[in-house]
């Protein structure tokens, strides 16, 4: 099911337009509500989008669908974690042969997630060469912003200096944010985690194929 919703709500929470944010946070939890009654789960590719639902939003919209949904919500790369511990996740990988280095998003970190790290690792033949624990720069929409872009790049240069010095095939992100930043100043290729593995559930078909 991917039900129709709007913006999370964090940009506009962020800028300070919390009457925006109140309108999309309010209008997602309750079409979210609904979509998760029957015992579905809720599943989040974005950090910031997740950490939203699942905890930012309350103190500002409290309500019953909210509280529902925080308790229900998970990001994607978390929820294949879990479906592994309880032994439920397809772990046939096929071979990729990369060295990659993570960025860890901030939306991420504070919540004391590296699930995409440890589904990689699951995969033959990439090798994680690096985990960034430091800001992009790009911090939600503040790197956005022209009068912000001075700072924003002097935030960004230990990351990008990082990341060019581990010669890497890809860098991989759960943030699309983090992912502009990177690769305006390193010009890597940048995947999301949930691409990589698709591209190695791709590859084990194709060798079982052959």
């Amino acid at each position: 099911i991917v039900p129709d919703t709007k913006c999370c709500g964090m940009p506009q929470m962020a800028n300070s337009n919390l009457n925006g944010a109140k309108k999309n946070f309010n209008f997602n939890v309750k079409v979210l509500a609904k979509a998760a009654q029957p015992g579905y789960d809720i599943l989040s590719t974005c950090p910031s989008c997740n950490m939203m639902l699942r905890r930012e939003g309350l103190p500002f919209f409290d309500s019953e669908e909210a509280r529902y949904v925080s308790k229900n919500v998970y990001d994607a790369c978390e929820y294949l974690l879990r479906l592994h511990s309880q032994g439920k996740l397809n772990t046939n990988f096929g071979e990729l042969r990369m060295r990659v280095y993570y960025h860890n998003p901030c939306h991420l970190r504070v919540q004391n997630l590296t699930s995409a790290v440890d589904l990689m690792k699951m995969i033959p033949g990439i090798e994680v060469v690096g985990v960034n624990l430091n800001c992009c720069g790009m911090g939600g929409s503040y790197g956005m912003k022209k009068q912000n872009f001075e700072r924003s790049q002097e935030i960004a240069s230990k990351v990008w200096n990082e990341i060019k010095a581990a010669n890497v095939d890809i860098v991989v992100t759960d943030c699309g944010g983090c992912g502009l930043q990177v690769q305006a100043g390193t010009g890597a290729k940048i995947m999301h985690p949930l691409s990589v593995l698709n591209q190695s559930y791709k590859a084990y078909k194709v060798r079982e194929a052959a």
